[in-house]
């Protein structure tokens, strides 16, 4: 199993988890920060920040890289990366071997189902701990929602600067995996955002905000509309293909907005996976542990309490069911997930 930095009884100093992550790259030359995916403000702020931290640290002598190892979907990631001037770029499984170490934030090596991971020296992360592979360093905090309020004490932990650039990414990316501040926050939470607060450039954060949607994905908003099926609490709605995995993020995260939904369920077609997006209104729910519990065996699963998804690639599906069967693929989700939580009995009852 990882050696939790931050899991054992006894809690650590973040000076004392600097020292420990600055001990596990001491005579590498070059560090690569992966970033599972499509990259997302979380993931881009915390591979910002590590970057800067440990180049500092060690002085020049190790050169760090971010990468991603999907797609740039949403416009506000895109928009980020652009006003931010964010060093990041795609990466190959070819091109990852060249890194004497490897740093993954905002993920676990268990999330790298379609990428194979050369190795893994480092993982940042705030998702609940998954399965073990071994790491030199690991810091894994569930009890936190971003992995940017972790990256925070790191880069105060070092000294070193911190940049109004930097101070937004880290505020935007609290903010983003907050659900706008609205989820129950940590005081770790709590304390990043007091520091970042006064640093940031809300003019910055602003513009990217108002980058989230692009005039293409409102075609998937009128199919979510009209395809839409409300039961009990539970929002539902099947777009068919969909050309990222964002556009039923973002669906899900507007309908989780509309009055009595308690549960919204988006799902989509990307390429040759099935893809299922969870989100709910936070009130004891658990949509990582759902996403597990029902998908976790055929594909990739995971998320935090109110956020959630499943990648299921179609050899995984049930034999004889295409992802062109939308009727099918609707009855197949809500099979699954009826047997984890009834709540969405009464949905898959009018398929």
């Amino acid at each position: 199993m990882f050696p939790m930095a931050n899991q054992s009884g006894q809690a650590k100093s973040p000076a004392a988890l600097l020292k420990e992550m600055l001990d596990s790259v001491d005579g590498a030359r070059l560090l690569r920060v992966l970033i599972y995916g499509n990259p997302d403000p979380d993931a881009l702020a915390s591979a910002m920040a590590l970057k800067q931290v440990l180049e500092e640290k060690t002085k020049g002598g190790l050169k760090v890289e971010m990468s991603y190892t999907g797609a740039v979907g949403r416009p506000e990631n895109a928009s980020m990366i652009r006003l931010l001037k964010i060093p990041v770029s795609p990466i190959s499984e070819a091109e990852a071997k060249d890194a004497d170490r490897i740093a993954l934030v905002d993920s676990q090596p268990q999330f790298f189902t379609d990428f194979a991971l050369p190795r893994c020296d480092i993982v940042i992360d705030h998702h609940p701990m998954l399965m073990e592979r071994p790491a030199a360093f690991a810091d894994v905090r569930p009890g936190y929602l971003a992995t940017a309020s972790i990256m925070t004490e790191y880069m105060r932990a070092a000294g070193v600067r911190l940049t109004r650039g930097m101070a937004s990414a880290l505020l935007y990316g609290i903010k983003t995996d907050s659900r706008n501040f609205m989820s129950e926050l940590s005081q770790g939470d709590i304390d990043a955002l007091r520091w970042l607060r006064a640093k940031s450039d809300r003019d910055i954060v602003k513009r990217i905000e108002f980058s989230q949607f692009s005039r293409e994905s409102l075609d998937y908003f009128s199919i979510a509309l009209v395809r839409r099926r409300f039961v009990q609490g539970v929002m539902f709605s099947h777009l068919g293909p969909v050309p990222t995995y964002d556009v039923c993020v973002q669906v899900a995260d507007f309908l989780i907005r509309v009055e009595h939904v308690e549960w919204a369920l988006v799902t989509g077609v990307v390429a040759t996976e099935l893809v299922v997006v969870f989100r709910n209104d936070g009130v004891k729910k658990d949509a990582g542990y759902l996403a597990r519990t029902a998908f976790g065996k055929i594909g990739s699963a995971g998320g935090h309490k109110s956020m959630g998804r499943a990648n299921i690639p179609q050899k995984n599906l049930p034999n004889g069911l295409l992802l062109t069967d939308n009727k099918g693929l609707e009855k197949f989700v809500l099979s699954a997930l009826s047997k984890v939580d009834p709540v969405f009995a009464p949905v898959l009852k009018t398929i």
